[in-house]
């Protein structure tokens, strides 16, 4: 194996030596930290049960959000959440979280003079739903989102939480000078990663991995809650050479390593598993400038980074086809639970 990949890939090892159950407590107890914050009102507004159908929606579009508004919170309880974002996240992953938010300035500047309703585009409208109740001894989960942002968090005992769907924008694509967050580009490295290895390939191997252009997000797939996995399109990875298989394997850890340690442990050793499978497709365009497509998928993948709306609205989405929302999780969690159940 080339050192490139074998760095990256031993990276999954390292961090799957942390222990899940050190990581997961302090998720349950920042929860319940946040939670114990709210008054009766706002605990109603943000809680559902954990069986309940709301838990597996997600919003590609900030329309008819459901949950308690981040921003509307008093200083302390907003705290609270923060503190739970930075346990579910790395340090690189709040940061793009923050940025993210802060992008509502920057297009309700372009936007100004469209109609929109009162605080459609601020930093602070994005929302808390919890199902069930964090703890380390029973299933639970929680969902934050707003425009160009959804996590999707499940946890179970004594297991690192799952964390897909998850979806990621940003618009613009990269800010222009004049807006209040001049220079940024949020999903920037991610872009420059995908455009990089697709411009190492040779002749043979981008005539594989390059798809016919297709405006308006012709090619997405995953802006669903869950999907099966589509058929495969692209280069594969045994066709790639050892240097093009490393850089592939760092775009897919730039969003592993999105999660808190051993959530991103549990990412990487999905992406290990699948690299034998993997594809990579790509396709750009001059018309919009910088338009651009990316699919990365194989058994139990399915990333996509589409910039082909106008040019400057760039989203990313990743799936864990036929497992979102830890379904897989939770099916192991009930039998191990019921055989405990029976044996007693």
């Amino acid at each position: 194996m080339h050192p490139s990949t074998a760095s990256a890939l031993a990276f999954a090892a390292i961090v799957m030596a942390a222990s899940a159950a050190a990581a997961q407590t302090p998720l349950s107890d920042a929860a319940s930290s946040f939670l114990a914050t709210l008054n009766a009102d706002e605990h109603a507004e943000a809680t559902w049960p954990f069986q309940d159908r709301e838990r597996l929606g997600i919003h590609y579009a900030p329309v008819d959000l459901e949950g308690l508004r981040h921003g509307g919170l008093e200083a302390p309880k907003h705290q609270a959440g923060e503190d739970l974002l930075a346990r579910t996240l790395s340090a690189r992953g709040l940061e793009k979280v923050r940025a993210i938010r802060l992008l509502e300035r920057d297009v309700r500047a372009l936007e100004a003079g469209l109609s929109r309703p009162a605080g459609f585009r601020d930093p602070g409208r994005y929302h808390w739903a919890f199902f069930g109740t964090p703890t380390v001894d029973a299933p639970w989960g929680y969902r934050y989102e707003g425009h160009h942002l959804s996590l999707n968090i499940t946890a179970v005992p004594d297991k690192p939480a799952a964390s897909l769907p998850l979806f990621l924008g940003a618009q613009p694509r990269e800010v222009p000078a004049g807006l209040p967050s001049a220079g940024v580009a949020a999903l920037g490295k991610e872009e420059a990663l995908a455009r990089e290895l697709y411009a190492s390939l040779d002749d043979d191997q981008r005539d594989l991995a390059t798809l016919p252009f297709k405006a308006g997000r012709g090619h997405m797939v995953g802006q669903v809650p869950t999907l099966a996995s589509p058929a495969p399109v692209g280069l594969p990875f045994p066709r790639m050479m050892p240097a093009q298989q490393g850089q592939l394997i760092a775009l897919l850890r730039e969003f592993a390593t999105f999660w808190n340690t051993a959530i991103a442990a549990e990412r990487l050793a999905e992406i290990d598993a699948a690299r034998d499978s993997l594809h990579f497709a790509f396709v750009a365009r001059d018309d919009p400038p910088f338009s651009f497509y990316v699919r990365i998928q194989g058994q139990g993948v399915l990333l996509e980074i589409d910039n082909t709306a106008g040019g400057d609205h760039v989203h990313a989405v990743w799936h864990r086809p036929g497992d979102d929302f830890g379904q897989n999780l939770l099916a192991a969690h009930l039998r191990q639970h019921h055989r405990a159940i029976a044996s007693q």
